[in-house]
């Protein structure tokens, strides 16, 4: 059985052979996860972009960087890599909330009765959310498919070959070669449940997801498990639309399969991982919030990119502008982007608060060319950031709002609340 530790996104994380007495702003892990924790960050180029390792005092540290879900080590120690929003479990719940809105991921179709409080590790979450995909599928019956077969019959069957019966059956005029289509589960997407199964089989603690998938492995006992699940998903998206059916299934078998880490490089990270920026969860989950709950009046795009920074070169506009959120309503334009930071909303007034100065040319260069007069940056809330900053005036025009958004509370709740304030 896996050990399974909970941690926070952008926390100090050292080993207990410096000791356990570190304080509350820094965990600690067993020297053997610690160590394969260490070994990760310096096995690839490309996990500077997860983790960070430094040395304080000769003590080291790792931190990672603004990503969360689940990483497998090495030693088989399973880090839970949770948002800083509350306690653990109260993070995992907001994590698994703010993931079903996830662009592209099988998150999507993540049931509400998963996302409450729950004592299940994440992976075990995941395993439990696949298999409620995999639910419908067996009711209405496993799909088969006719596939075109070579073979060496005693019978005349389909199609004579030819060429084929010259090459190989030329002494052996008791043997046809045919080809024919034949009706089969041997088929992509069969074959890569079938896998997904076999996988986590394997790897699941807990006793009713393993009885789970018992049942369904004995549904797919005629099944093969996939040689290449890559290949077989490229042929799977290729099916006719008998198939849609099996789409939110065969998102969760390739996520779970490890052939996809939401915006890290594969390779970078062990089996049993999913990991996911934070900045992309949070923007995505805003922006489902304002498509959704915003009062009626207004006109909600998101991730628009009608504008240019530069309007002419050569005889085209160059480089996009792309802002997270506009809203256009009663003659009014307001502009929103969302920003996974920290924001210090107890800095006296003539300090950044931690805002950095980039986010603000951005906001100043999408408010000019969207002619937006009002813009907002929203932060997510913490301890120090739970109202509004005092507004910041760009010139006489163009004025910047600095927003707390809390995931914690209900999302209705809190674009409500934005809206409020925006349109006062």
């Amino acid at each position: 059985m896996h050990t399974i530790f909970s941690v926070v996104e952008n926390g100090l994380i050292t080993s207990d052979r410096y000791g356990t007495d570190t304080g509350d702003e820094i965990q600690v892990l067993p020297d053997s996860a610690f160590q394969a924790l260490r070994q990760l960050a310096f096995s690839d180029n490309e996990t500077d972009l997860l983790l960070t390792l430094t040395v304080k005092k000769g003590q080291e540290y790792v931190r990672f960087r603004n990503y969360i879900g689940l990483l497998g080590l090495a030693d088989g120690t399973q880090l839970e890599i949770l948002p800083k929003i509350g306690a653990p479990a109260e993070s995992r719940t907001t994590l698994l909330r703010m993931l079903r809105h996830l662009r592209n991921s099988p998150f999507r179709t993540l049931p509400n009765a998963r996302t409450g409080p729950s004592r299940l590790p994440l992976w075990e979450v995941f395993i439990a959310a696949f298999l409620d995909a995999l639910v419908p599928l067996m009711r209405q019956g496993i799909q088969q498919a006719y596939v075109s077969v070579e073979a060496s019959e005693r019978f005349w069957k389909g199609k004579f070959q030819a060429t084929r019966q010259q090459r190989d059956h030329a002494h052996h005029a008791e043997r046809l070669a045919v080809c024919y289509d034949a009706l089969t589960i041997n088929i992509p997407p069969n074959r890569i449940l079938k896998s997904a199964l076999l996988f986590l089989n394997e790897r699941s603690a807990n006793a009713t997801n393993r009885q789970r998938l018992g049942q369904m492995l004995h549904a797919l006992a005629d099944v093969p498990a996939s040689d290449s699940v890559v290949a077989d998903r490229i042929a799977s998206r290729r099916t006719n639309r008998l198939f849609a059916r099996y789409e939110p299934a065969l998102r969760w078998a390739v996520a779970l399969l490890g052939h996809r880490a939401f915006g890290v490089r594969q390779g970078a990270v062990t089996e049993q991982s999913l990991l996911f920026p934070m900045e992309r969860v949070f923007e995505d989950y805003v922006a489902y919030g304002m498509r959704t709950y915003w009062p009626d009046e207004g006109v909600v795009s998101v991730q628009e990119s009608s504008a240019h920074l530069v309007d002419e070169h050569v005889g085209s506009p160059k480089f996009k502008l792309r802002p997270d959120i506009l809203i256009r309503q009663h003659g009014r334009t307001l502009l929103l982007d969302t920003k996974w930071k920290f924001v210090n909303g107890q800095e006296p007034g003539q300090g950044n608060y931690g805002i950095e100065q980039a986010d603000l040319y951005q906001l100043f260069a999408y408010g000019k060319k969207y002619a937006a007069d009002d813009l907002f940056l929203i932060y997510p809330t913490n301890e120090t950031f739970r109202q509004p900053l005092a507004r910041f005036g760009y010139d006489a025009s163009t004025r910047l709002h600095v927003i707390p958004f809390d995931p914690s509370q209900p999302l209705a709740s809190e674009v409500e609340k934005l809206a409020k304030y925006a349109l006062s």
